[in-house]
Order: structure tokens, then C-alpha cells, then sequence
């Protein structure tokens, strides 16, 4: 069984994985190819079997195929093989096999093989995409060179008489396919190295195609057939050994073949590799951004490969005839644009940005020679070419025409001229923000704010998004809305300062460099600093309170400008990803904008309407519980409801909880747990007396029956009675779900009357916190504000989410004198922002100085410690 060969090769191997780990050399690739070369020279040479069959006359060739082919082998990538015979598979080819693999497979090593003929090869090469590229990759290791030899002559000779036009179509359907199910590997928070647009497919996409079209040997030759310019085979060559040492660190972590980067991994190959953190820079994000930096070059040559792939092979229907655009330079040849001549672009070097302008307007690509030339060409863009207004004007022609599915940005960023006309973006290209929610590298992100806003110029007749059109359309001066989402974190360049306001002060001098006026440039430096200021008030503020309506337009004054904060928001929002935006943060944002725009409109403050709306519903309410109320008592009763609960109550809610206060009788509470079709969520309606500490032992009971609190609303009806609704996650055991609820209940009237009942819950809480993998770790914080509502102190609690949180932090706001009126549940980024609308027990708020920092004091204590990162 060759058990000396198999040691031996497990053995080097060994070693040679060591000697990667301490130097990461890039010959490591070809060096594990020969050490599998040696292994199959080895057992070929004493196989019995393989002797029979070169002394009879049917000898046989072992060749390499995919990435061992390609003398690319990773550290657990597959060894694939083909054990291939001139006319005639003989009888005793199973035990060559059994000789060459088994003990491969015995050393770990992932070893697949196909066994057949030159013709079964052929024929099933021009039916079998993944057959024909395996051949383009082979490469002969030990046996009957000739037959090797006479496979591929003959598979060149038919590629070039019959296969050339119907392989490069099936290459360029393929490259579609991967690009489709793997994403795209220079955005994703965890790419595929291998298979995503950007990965390692695409280069050997590249390669395939120079094998196709000019029968290229090696990667060398990518330049010598004009495929590649010298330098662009260098940055190739660059960005191949960084992804292939990440694919192997990764192999090596996971203890198997693993191509997608996950989240859980990223942090451990980044410190693999040797990357640090920095004052303000996490050492996983340089190492992000320097892998996102490479697989974005390689998509770009994929694309322009592919782009050239399909202009080697036109529809009949397409001319060659050479069509005039606007811009007198400019030209159309087989539907992308060019230069009509290089010899004019020193002289008229606007042309760099006039073609971006032809292709937004035209939806026209352009040629792979154009982008090129753009690239070449990109250092005649000077300090005076920047302060030229022309240039400004196109500049803005381009924005305005980047939409997701015809990206003129994109190309105009992956040519460097962005970056070479504002220099201030190169501090975010490929720029990477480590956490679960942004889909983006920084600069991308930037750009697919853009575009969101260009797009919703596009979607009246869509019912989703006819809103967001209906606002865009009221919007004057969309220039400086576009250039604020292109700008809006550009602060995030520099790590060690607040990025709204240093991504302002940058955009002040872009714009002035730019030539606008100061009143646009107020305009979009204040958008800039703000463009978090609604969905942080939106998420984070109790917008039925109509004081939340009224400081959000006493700080954005204007209605255009909030039409253009809004539209920002949405777009930075969607940009984000899926756990940014979602129908709760949607619906909150929309209503807050529509409040603040009512006061802004009206001139009038939120009262009048509130008040309208609120005598509506008193009327409703009567109608329907007249009779059995009497109207005084009824009267009586909604009179005492605060505003604050009438407005954010619909008429049939009031009624209902009405009607648990009427049960409620002499009992210390009541309540009402009612859940919806299709949700996992618990509605509590808590109707009771109001006594000190009354939402922290309901914390505290819900904390010890393993029931989480998401979110609730707290309200006083007159007197001494309140009314709470908490959003609850049900119990994990649904069977006994009944049960837990009434042992719940029943420890609530022990919490309520005996102040000890839960005294030794808080041993329960951790001491320390170790965040989950994947997440950066941040300190513990407390914000305290007293400026958004004139009623309310506001605490802000910002920490990792653990089991019992909000109990810990509403038990240490009861020691601590408080009265928690309401809490709301927010994210930010990894962490979770818990905010408590409080009061004093002696119903004030919370503003001496030295009062604020004690709270914050109590409230950090009672957080588990975050340790440091080792």
C-alpha cells in the first residue's frame, strides 16, 4: 500500500506547512505540487500494475488537473487526477488506482480521479464545461508521456477548428453563474476567495482565456500575448500570492478546505498574517482592506477580459462602423465608447471625465482600451484641472447618472480617476468598517448611496418606494444632496476622530476647491455632520412624544433641507445593508420625517394637530364604550390619560385597556399577554399600580423565567396607575408556555410587595463579557441627555447584549432613585443601545452634574467588564 511513500509525503508536507506558517513564502504553492509530484513518481515507479501495463502495450500517463495542474496546490485543496489510457481502459487499472490514492486518502488529502481514454477525454471535454477547463490546466507528472502528448494535440486542434467561439461563450456563462451564486468577493463581509466575483475564478478565468485564444503555457505569458500590461501582471501577481497566503492561513485554521472567509475566522487570520491594531485601526480591518484592495483589482481585469471575450465574438446584427456621441473625442465602435484619439487627451485632458459623462448618459460601457487609457492618462488631472467649474459640472453629470445596474462611479473609482480628482477619497477606498452591518468597503458604500438616491428618481410607478420618489421630486438643488452621499463618510478615513464632523470639515474643502458657493457648501457640510441625526432619533427617541418632532425641527430649520436629510438617511440606511434597514426602522424614520416636516411646513408647533388627533379619538373611544362606562366616568377616565399615550394609541387599543383597567380592581396589576399570527413576539399589557421600582422587578421576573425583553412603552394615567406594554420573546419551551406565564405572574406580586424577593438575582448577571467572534470589542459606555426632552432625562446605555441587561440596568436606576418610564431597544453596529426615558422618584428630572456622573458610575459597575483583546 505504499505505506513509506505515504509517510514520507505526510511528513513533508508537515514540514513544509511549518515552514509556510513562519515565512509564508509564495513558492509554497509550487513547492506542495512537487512534493506530490515526488510522491506519484515514487509509487508509479514500483507499481506492479503500471508495469504490466507499459510491458503490454497499453501504457498509461498521470496527469494533473485543476490547481494541482496549475502547480497552485493549497494547503487542503483537492488533488485531482486523470489516469488516462491511449484506446483502452485495461481490467487491472483499478488496482493503479488503489496504488496511486489510497494512500493519499489514508494522509488526509481530499484526491479525486477520472480514469479514461483520449477519446472519452475529447468527447466529453466539448459536453462538460468543467471537463473541457480541467484539460486547459492539465499538465503531465509520470508514466507514457506520448499519450499525454497525442490528448493534447488533439484537443488544441479541435478547440481551434470547432470549439473556440462556443467556449469562450460557455466561459463567460459560467464566470455569470459563479458570479451569481458566490456574490462578489471585493464587497462581501465574508467572501468567497475562490468562487466570488474577485476570487481566484477569476483568474483563472483569465488564464483559461489566454489558454484558449493563444495557448499560453504559465501567467508569464498573459503579457507576452498583450493580455496584460507589464504592470497590471505585476499587481496580478501581488494580489495572487496575498489571497492564496489568506486561503491558506484559512485551510490551516479550519483544519480543511474552506474558500469562504467568514466573520468567525477573520480576526485570527488577520493576527495569523501579522496584521496589528493601530491607534483607532482594528489590525482585521488593514488586513480587509488590503484583500478587498486585490480582489477588486482582479474583478476588474475579469471584467475587462470578459469584455473582451465578447467583442472577439460580436452578434452578427452588431457594425463596426464608428459612431459620433456629443462630445467631439469621443466615439462608439461595437456599442462601448473611445477615445478617437490618444494624441488629443494631453492637450484636452477634460475628455477623462467627458467619457464618464457619454457613458451615464448614453448606458454605453467603456471599451477595455479607454479604461486603460483613462488609467494611464489619469495624472494630467492637476489642482487646476480640479478648480475648473467645467469639470465640476461633468462631475456632477456623473453622479447624477450612477445608477446600481450601470455603475459609471464604479468604473471611474477602479481607473483611479476618482481618487486622482478628489484626492480625499483614497482614504476610504477599500476602506473596511468590521462589523455585521455594512455590506461595503467604505467607498463602495459611498457610491451605492448614490446611487439609491439616483434611483428614486426612477420609481414613481413603484408603490414600495413612490414615496421616497414624491419627496425627491420636491427636492431643489439635487447636486448637493448627491455630493453629501458621496461624501458623507469620508471622515471615516481617519480612525481617531468622530467622522461626521471631520468627513464635514473635509467636504468644506473639497467644495470650495470645487468651486460652489458658501450657501451650498453650509448646505452639504450640514448634511454631512448630521446624516445620522434621524435614524439615531428615530430609533433611539420616543417619536410619539411630539417634543422629539419639535427639537428635530428646531435643529434642521429648513424643509427643503429635511427633504434632503430624509432622502440621505433612507440611502445610507439601504447602502448599509438588511440590519441597518427593515420595515420597524423604515416605518419609524418615515413617521418622524413626517412630523418634523409638518412643523416645519405649518410653522405651527405639534400641538394643534396633536390636538385634533387626540379629540378624534376621545370622540371614537366614547362611541364605543358610552354605555357601558357612563359618559361622566368615561370622560373622567380619558381625561387623565397623557397625551403622549392618546396619540400613539389606536381607538380599539384604548378600549381594550380601558377594559383591563376596569378588571383591575384592588389587585397591584393586571395583565393581558396576547401574541399575533406568524410572530414570535409576546405582547404584555400591564395595567397597575405605579410603585418605586415597578419596571425593574418586572425586568428582574421576566429575567428569571429566561423571558427577554425587546422593547416597551410606559404610561401614566393620572394618579397612581400606569400602563406598560412590553414586546416579550416567548419561552423556549412552548408546551408549558401557559404554565410559565402564570408562575411569572405570581412571582411579580411577590417582587412588587417584598423588595428582597429578588435580591439574589443579581449574582445571576455575568461579571465579565467576551463578545462573539466576529465582533470588535468596545468598551461599555453611558450617554446622559438632558437636551431632547424638557420632561425626561434620557440614559443611553451602550454594551453587548447578555442575559439578564436590562434588569441589571433597571435594578441599578431603582437603587440608584430613579423611575424608569420607558425603554426602547436600538443596535448599534455590534453592540445594543438600550435608552431609558427616567425621573427622579420625587418626579423631577436628573440634571445637577455631579447626580449625571454618579448614575453613570452605578450604571457601568453593574455591566459585566469587557476584557481586552489578547
Amino acid at each position: 500500500m505504499n505505506e513509506l511513500e505515504s509517510q514520507q509525503l505526510i511528513q513533508k508536507r508537515k514540514n513544509l506547512v511549518n515552514r509556510f506558517l513562519k515565512q509564508r513564502r509564495p513558492e509554497f504553492l509550487l513547492w506542495f505540487t512537487e512534493i506530490l509530484d515526488e510522491y506519484f513518481h515514487a509509487v508509479f515507479a514500483k507499481s506492479k500494475a503500471a508495469r504490466t501495463m507499459m510491458t503490454t502495450g497499453n501504457p498509461v500517463a498521470i496527469i494533473a488537473l485543476g490547481g494541482y495542474g496549475r502547480q497552485e496546490q493549497c494547503i487542503h485543496s483537492d488533488v485531482d487526477l486523470l489516469v488516462l489510457f491511449e484506446k483502452e481502459v485495461p481490467e487491472n487499472a483499478t488496482e493503479l488506482i488503489n496504488e496511486l490514492v489510497y494512500p493519499l486518502w489514508d494522509a488526509r488529502l481530499e484526491t479525486g480521479y477520472a480514469v479514461r481514454t483520449i477519446k472519452e477525454s475529447l468527447t466529453m471535454a466539448w459536453e462538460q464545461f468543467d471537463v473541457m477547463t480541467t484539460l486547459l490546466d492539465a499538465r503531465f507528472i509520470c508514466g507514457g508521456s506520448h499519450i499525454y502528448c497525442q490528448l493534447m494535440e488533439q484537443f488544441r486542434a479541435e478547440l481551434k477548428k470547432s470549439h473556440t467561439g462556443n467556449s469562450l461563450k460557455r466561459l463567460i456563462e459560467h464566470g455569470e453563474k459563479l458570479h451569481s451564486d458566490f456574490g462578489d468577493a471585493a464587497y462581501l463581509l465574508e467572501p468567497n476567495l475562490k468562487s466570488g466575483h474577485g476570487g481566484l475564478r477569476d483568474y483563472h478565468t483569465l488564464l483559461w482565456y489566454g489558454r484558449i485564444k493563444a495557448g499560453i503555457k504559465n501567467r508569464k505569458e498573459l503579457e507576452h500575448y498583450g493580455f496584460l500590461s507589464n504592470e497590471e501582471l505585476t499587481t496580478l501577481e501581488e494580489s495572487l500570492h496575498f489571497i492564496w497566503t489568506t486561503r491558506n492561513m484559512l485551510h490551516h485554521i479550519t483544519g480543511r478546505k474552506c474558500d469562504q472567509l467568514h466573520f468567525e475566522h477573520q480576526v485570527e487570520v488577520a493576527k495569523r498574517l501579522g496584521f496589528k491594531d493601530r491607534k483607532g485601526l482594528a489590525g482585521v480591518e488593514t488586513f480587509l482592506g488590503q484583500l478587498h484592495t486585490r480582489t477588486d483589482f482582479i474583478k476588474q481585469i475579469n471584467q475587462m477580459i470578459t469584455e473582451h471575450m465578447r467583442q472577439t465574438r460580436p452578434p452578427r446584427t452588431q457594425s463596426n462602423r464608428v459612431r459620433p456621441t456629443r462630445t467631439d473625442g469621443i466615439v462608439i465602435k461595437q456599442n462601448r465608447l473611445y477615445f478617437s484619439s490618444v494624441a488629443t487627451i494631453p492637450s484636452r485632458p477634460e475628455l477623462l471625465l467627458k467619457i464618464f459623462v457619454e457613458s451615464g448618459r448614453l448606458k454605453l460601457p467603456l471599451s477595455i482600451e479607454s479604461r486603460r487609457i483613462v488609467g494611464e492618462f489619469a495624472h494630467l488631472v492637476d489642482h487646476r484641472f480640479r478648480r475648473d467649474k467645467t469639470n465640476t459640472r461633468n462631475f456632477e453629470k456623473i453622479l447624477s447618472s450612477s445608477l446600481w445596474k450601470f455603475n459609471v462611479l464604479f468604473v471611474m473609482l477602479a481607473t483611479g480617476l476618482l481618487e486622482r480628482y478628489i484626492p480625499e477619497f483614497s482614504s476610504i477606498t477599500n476602506k473596511i468598517q468590521y462589523n455585521h452591518y455594512h455590506l461595503f468597503p467604505v467607498d463602495k458604500h459611498s457610491i451605492r448611496c448614490v446611487q439609491v438616491i439616483n434611483e428614486f428618481k426612477r420609481r414613481e410607478k413603484d408603490p414600495e418606494n413612490g414615496f421616497y420618489s414624491a419627496v425627491f421630486n420636491e427636492v431643489r438643488n439635487r447636486k448637493i444632496l448627491l455630493l453629501a452621499a458621496l461624501f458623507h463618510d469620508i471622515g471615516k478615513g481617519d480612525p481617531a476622530s468622530e467622522h461626521s464632523i471631520k468627513g464635514a470639515s473635509i467636504t468644506a474643502a473639497i467644495l470650495n476647491r470645487l468651486g460652489y458657493s458658501p450657501a451650498d457648501i453650509e448646505e452639504a457640510v450640514f448634511l454631512v455632520e448630521n446624516h445620522l441625526f434621524l435614524v439615531k432619533t428615530a430609533t433611539r427617541r420616543d417619536i410619539s412624544d411630539e417634543e422629539t418632532a419639535v427639537f428635530c425641527a428646531s435643529k434642521i430649520e429648513k424643509v427643503g433641507r429635511l427633504r434632503k436629510l430624509y432622502l440621505l438617511s433612507v440611502a445610507d440606511s439601504i447602502a448599509t445593508g438588511p440590519k441597518a434597514w427593515n420595515d420597524w426602522t423604515e416605518n419609524l424614520l418615515r413617521d418622524l420625517f413626517l412630523k418634523t416636516l409638518n412643523i416645519l411646513k405649518t410653522g405651527e408647533l405639534a400641538s394643534k394637530r396633536a390636538t385634533r388627533i387626540i379629540q378624534a379619538k376621545k370622540t371614537e373611544v366614547m362611541a364605543l364604550r358610552r354605555e357601558e362606562w357612563g359618559e361622566k366616568r368615561l370622560k373622567k377616565a380619558l381625561d387623565t390619560m397623557v397625551p403622549r399615550y392618546l396619540l400613539h394609541m389606536k381607538p380599539p387599543e384604548i378600549t381594550q385597556h380601558l377594559d383591563l383597567f376596569k378588571r383591575l380592581g384592588n389587585k397591584d396589576f393586571l395583565w393581558e399577554i396576547t401574541k399575533e399570527e406568524d410572530s414570535k413576539i409576546r405582547t404584555v399589557t400591564i395595567c397597575g399600580k405605579d410603585k418605586p421600582g415597578f419596571y425593574s422587578k418586572l425586568a428582574g421576573v421576566f429575567f428569571l423565567n429566561s423571558l427577554n425583553i425587546v422593547g416597551s412603552q410606559g404610561y401614566s394615567w393620572g394618579g397612581n396607575m400606569v400602563l406598560d406594554v412590553f414586546k416579550v420573546m416567548p419561552p423556549t419551551d412552548r408546551i408549558f408556555e401557559t404554565e410559565k406565564w402564570e408562575k411569572a405572574e405570581q412571582e411579580l406580586y411577590k417582587a412588587l410587595n417584598d423588595d428582597t424577593f429578588l435580591g439574589r438575582l443579581e449574582e445571576k448577571v455575568p461579571k465579565h463579557l467576551v463578545p462573539h467572534k466576529g465582533q470588535l470589542q468596545k468598551p461599555n459606555h453611558v450617554n446622559i441627555d438632558n437636551t431632547t426632552s424638557s420632561f425626561f432625562t434620557i440614559i443611553e446605555v451602550f454594551t453587548y447584549d447578555f442575559p439578564g441587561l436590562l434588569f441589571a440596568v433597571t435594578n441599578t436606576l431603582y437603587r440608584q432613585g430613579l423611575d424608569v418610564r420607558m425603554a426602547m431597544v436600538a443596535t448599534k453596529v455590534d453592540q445594543v443601545v438600550d435608552v431609558f426615558y427616567v425621573r427622579s422618584m420625587e418626579d423631577r428630572k436628573i440634571d445637577i452634574p455631579e447626580r449625571v456622573e454618579e448614575i453613570k458610575k452605578a450604571i457601568l459597575k453593574a455591566l459585566p467588564e469587557i476584557p481586552p483583546e489578547q
